[in-house]
């Protein structure tokens, strides 16, 4: 049962189940945990959020209505699985009561979701669909013409519902894509990804939205680069990378000129190079200087294309793009950064995150056909409270069972030499993945 209170009523043992507002104005990277210290307590308390949501089902109820559970003599009800809102409530933590001890029947082949197979397969029409429009969008602007905005408007729309009925289908297959379609299906990658980005951070529709239409228009600007340099194999001369760092400035006047682009596409098709410290272009600006989209564009931009095959590398796997992504520092906000990957359901190499089963794993990499599954190595039962022989678990994207339930904290558990026992986990002998 969720209940709402003020933060100058919470306690320790009660389990946050969202903040309302911004995501901004909570001071936790994750929306579900239990409040276990006394200074994640101060830390509601002196949020700048107006009030809070608590499960009491999972943690500690507020005194109302711990008093109404005593004098209610009906059977309590079990919480009821929560309804489509964001990938966010798919991905929350559990408190470590949440789980029964691990039943080894569960532990067979992942059940895939209901309907998963059928929405890849309308997302691929929609893919389809918005590929040709994209292409046709690029070949309007080298002939100088404006974008037809309100186009791509219905374009992002439609992706945003096959995002909503399941992300990871439509995300899944636009990342596989061949050399020579890259330039369209980029965009139509960054659209996907800034409107799943932008949903579990629950914001607006219209800027849900918005930041959809940002991403298919992001990249227009390439029209004024050559083919030549877009596609070249080796590394760009000086006069070349000139060319290349122009395409921001080029594809923000070519939207200028564009009856109905909202402010976000002006905003993210002119900042999506700049980083966190300063060193990207065009202007050069760093740290609170960058909106909210131009962080997002940043790391949608870069993820897909370093998960894509280009002519001059191979595609990283999504476990080693975030790996890679996480060591760069001052290219992206990292607080965005791990948003970004909780609402993919990808993780960095070497992150402790929480089984469906009951257990705790360290990832160590990817499998699959197209490397969409991520292996966890599980060392750990949550309910005994001690360790268990290692074996490696490969999670589909499709499964509900088992699946990723989140990351969590080494020092929730008193793993006091984290690094050492990570160590010994990932060094340990172990049959293939399950």
């Amino acid at each position: 049962m969720l209940v709402r209170i003020e933060p100058k009523d919470a306690e320790i043992g009660m389990f946050v189940h969202a903040f309302e507002g911004s995501w901004f104005d909570h001071p936790f990277w994750r929306s579900h945990f239990r409040v276990e210290t006394a200074e994640q307590l101060r830390r509601i308390r002196n949020s700048g959020v107006a009030a809070l949501m608590i499960d009491a089902d999972r943690g500690l109820a507020p005194p109302a209505h711990r008093d109404a559970e005593r004098n209610d003599d009906a059977p309590r009800r079990k919480p009821s699985r929560p309804g489509r809102t964001s990938l966010a409530d798919a991905l929350k933590p559990r408190s470590r009561t949440a789980f029964a001890a691990p039943d080894p029947g569960d532990r067979a082949a992942p059940r895939p979701r209901r309907g998963y197979a059928g929405e890849c397969r309308r997302a691929k029409r929609a893919i389809d669909r918005t590929r040709v429009a994209v292409t046709e969008m690029f070949e309007a602007a080298r002939l100088g013409r404006a974008i037809e905005v309100r186009r791509m408007v219905r374009l992002a729309s439609a992706i945003g519902a096959s995002i909503e009925r399941d992300a990871k289908a439509l995300i899944n297959l636009v990342r596989l894509k061949e050399k020579d379609e890259y330039t369209y299906l980029h965009s139509v990658a960054v659209c996907a990804l800034m409107i799943n980005f932008a949903r579990h951070l629950e914001l607006d529709a219209q800027e849900v939205e918005d930041m959809g239409v940002a991403g298919l228009l992001h990249d227009v600007g390439k029209v004024a680069v050559s083919d030549d340099i877009l596609n070249k194999p080796g590394a760009l001369s000086k006069g070349e990378m000139r060319s290349v760092r122009e395409h921001p400035d080029a594809g923000h006047r070519l939207l200028e000129s564009s009856p109905g682009t909202p402010a976000l596409a002006l905003e993210l098709c002119l900042r999506h190079h700049e980083k966190v410290d300063g060193t990207g272009y065009p202007g050069g600006l760093k740290g609170d200087a960058l909106s909210l989209a131009a962080r997002m564009g940043a790391i949608c931009d870069v993820y897909d294309a370093v998960t894509s095959n280009r002519p001059y590398k191979r595609a990283w796997t999504p476990c080693e793009a975030l790996t890679e992504m996480r060591k760069w520092a001052g290219h992206f906000d990292p607080a965005l950064l791990d948003r970004f990957a909780d609402s993919l359901g990808i993780y960095a190499a070497g992150t402790l995150v929480r089984l469906s089963t009951g257990e705790l794993g360290i990832v160590v990499g990817s499998a699959g056909e197209a490397f969409e599954d991520v292996v966890v190595r599980a060392f750990f039962d949550c309910d005994a409270l001690s360790e268990i022989e290692p074996i490696d678990r490969a999670v589909a994207p499709s499964a509900e069972h088992p699946r990723i339930v989140g990351r969590d904290s080494p020092a929730l558990w008193r793993f006091l030499d984290w690094e050492v026992l990570r160590g010994r986990v990932l060094a340990a002998n172990v049959a293939p993945a399950l």
